[in-house]
């Protein structure tokens, strides 16, 4: 997602991108060469990607192998779909070995079933209380995160409602879809009666965490039977999902702040002394085209696990962006604050260039593809933008318009410095999100190429081209700002404007 083009969507379609080979254990162990395991959690589904931005740490990347033949040896298909799916999430395997593929548009949740030649769409459930107008307003976002529990049970923020979908007949692949159970925000709690939810994700003790457009959180039971909130200063806007960690840790970028809010199993608190903080970022100023508003337009990321450093990870608002970290634990006693920076926690800040060092604009609002101490981030600064958002996401493929850049940074814990260690500028990811196969040592999204779209990969260590399979020039094929995924059977799954496709290993 875009992040926070999603408050402006009024046309966000889903396109699954299905790439097949054989089937892999969808939670083998991880590639020592992308550091120590992210933390299993296990109170969601046991696939892959259960969750949009793939898990808790919303790293995008996965051990799950992505596609690796050539890319010739592919073929694709296209089917219509509804607007506004941005994310997937994929169930734990049914007694049969198969898993469903849960999605969310605007006006419905559609249940698939990923047959490894083709998608397969079981049943549509229409959205009670839809309101038309979210077509055409930024109330797309809420419902654009969701996630799939151990019971496979399906998660969906819609407005000021969490709703909860599953199998009518448990246990069946090929059951209809039956609404189990729905939770309310209190509205006297609410700083504005409008306001939406907009982030979510699951902490490792069970509990769901929600956080709403004004920054109200809640941390409550997934049967909605008792619920902690906690309001954040109501001067800062929330327009970005959230990410959490093993103890505790809620990680929200706000408009001004970028904040751990620590969950002590019966508390939320900003303490320090019970493991929260605040620190301050470079917001930058307002700019037009796909950039919307200050602060950071990208879900906080955590690099980091066990033994390693710890950060979180976004990217700023400042004119001529920087990827910025922050010590997400306690701040090292000898840690020097960097010259220029807001806050002691920032562990680094570093300008995104795309190889430009003369560049004074960038932009990259998707969330950063974090595996190991690496971090990806992609070129969003279209060139003559139209400063409407319809506009921008039209003109994305048209080459003289797109931007082009691709570019990765590294933490050295040695030398305790980030800087980037690859930009590939021939390829142009203008609206997507990227993911990452550790075991492919890949990252894939879609891309446009002298003014088609296709689905390129990068080799993750050189930033080489790898892969590139060719769609079409058609309109139908723009990602939109939706997220590519790794999908089942060394597949992908990725959002278009204007439908549902499939690609597909020949046989």
């Amino acid at each position: 997602m875009r992040e926070r083009s999603l408050r402006a969507i009024s046309v966000n379609f889903l396109l699954l991108l299905l790439l097949s080979a054989c089937d892999k254990d969808v939670l083998q162990p991880f590639s020592s060469n992308h550091g120590e395991p992210t933390p299993i959690n296990s109170f969601l589904a046991n696939s892959h990607w259960p969750i949009s931005h793939a898990n808790p740490y919303a790293q995008a990347s996965t051990d799950q192998s992505g596609p690796s033949q050539t890319a010739e040896s592919y073929k694709y298909g296209f089917k219509e779909g509804g607007p506004g799916m941005i994310t997937m999430a994929i169930s734990s395997p049914y007694a049969d070995g198969s898993h469903a593929i849960w999605g969310a548009d605007v006006t419905s949740i559609i249940k698939f079933i990923d047959t490894g030649d083709r998608l397969q769409i079981i049943d549509k459930y229409e959205k009670q209380n839809l309101v038309i107008s979210d077509l055409l307003s930024g109330s797309a976002i809420s419902g654009a995160y969701t996630l799939v529990d151990d019971n496979n049970q399906f998660y969906v923020p819609q407005r000021q409602v969490i709703n909860v979908y599953g199998d009518e007949n448990v246990g069946d692949p090929n059951s209809p879809i039956a609404l189990l159970r729905t939770y309310t925000l209190p509205i006297e709690l609410l700083i504005d009666p409008d306001e939406l939810i907009v982030g979510f994700n699951l902490l490792y003790d069970g509990h769901l965490v929600y956080v709403t457009q004004n920054g109200l959180v809640g941390v409550m039971d997934r049967n909605f039977a008792s619920v902690v909130h906690f309001q954040l200063p109501n001067d800062d806007e929330i327009s970005n999902s959230i990410s959490v960690d093993e103890e505790g840790g809620i990680y929200i970028v706000s408009s001004k702040k970028m904040y751990r809010l620590q969950w002590t199993g019966a508390e939320l608190s900003l303490d320090e002394s019970k493991g929260g903080w605040s620190a301050d970022y470079e917001i930058g100023s307002e700019a037009s085209g796909v950039r919307l508003g200050n602060g950071s337009g990208s879900t906080p990321s955590l690099m980091g696990t066990g033994s390693e450093d710890k950060f979180v990870v976004i990217t700023d608002g400042q004119d001529l962006m920087n990827i910025v970290l922050f010590w997400r634990d306690k701040i090292p006693a000898d840690w020097q604050q960097i010259e220029g920076t807001k806050s002691r926690r920032i562990a680094a800040q570093v300008p995104i260039t795309f190889g430009d060092e003369s560049a004074e604009l960038s932009l990259s609002e998707q969330s950063v593809c974090v595996s190991g101490y690496g971090a990806l981030v992609v070129n969003n600064l279209l060139v003559s933008p139209t400063g409407n958002f319809i506009g921008d996401l039209l003109i994305g493929g048209n080459p003289i318009n797109a931007p082009y850049g691709a570019e990765k940074f590294v933490w050295n814990p040695n030398s305790r410095t980030f800087s980037s260690v690859w930009v590939n500028n021939e390829v142009s990811f203008p609206s997507g999100i990227p993911c990452m196969s550790k075991s492919s040592n890949m990252m894939y999204c879609i891309a446009q190429h002298n003014g088609a779209w296709n689905f390129t990969g990068l080799d993750w260590a050189t930033g080489a081209l790898k892969f590139r399979k060719p769609l079409d020039a058609s309109v139908r094929f723009n990602s939109a700002y939706a997220a590519t995924e790794i999908g089942l059977y060394e597949g992908l799954y990725s959002g278009t404007i204007l439908g549902s496709a499939g690609i597909w290993e020949k046989y």
